[in-house]
């Protein structure tokens, strides 16, 4: 499980078997749109799209992460800097 709050995603970096989906739970008072990376492409890890927009208080699952790889996530709506990152980026390894 990765929560954000205003803090930013904690934590920011999870390692998931192959078939597993990670929960994504909003304790931010504002909405985060939760994409994979790159910004604005979306494409590296396509199970993390399913996460999308939540609302404060809303939880979502990513779709099932089959491939062993490490993805990049982060806010859409508040995207880091070009090859940098912010508190609403993390990553999650499939291995």
């Amino acid at each position: 499980m990765i929560t954000i709050t205003s803090a930013g995603v904690n934590p920011s970096q999870v390692t998931v078997p192959p078939g597993a989906r990670v929960l994504f739970v909003n304790d931010d008072s504002r909405a985060h749109n939760m994409t994979s990376d790159p910004h604005p492409d979306h494409q590296d890890c396509p199970e993390l799209n399913a996460v999308g927009l939540l609302q404060p208080g809303q939880r979502r699952e990513t779709g099932n992460l089959v491939t062993v790889r490490t993805c990049g996530f982060h806010d859409h709506d508040d995207p880091p800097p070009p090859g940098g990152q912010n508190r609403w980026t993390g990553r999650i390894t499939v291995r």
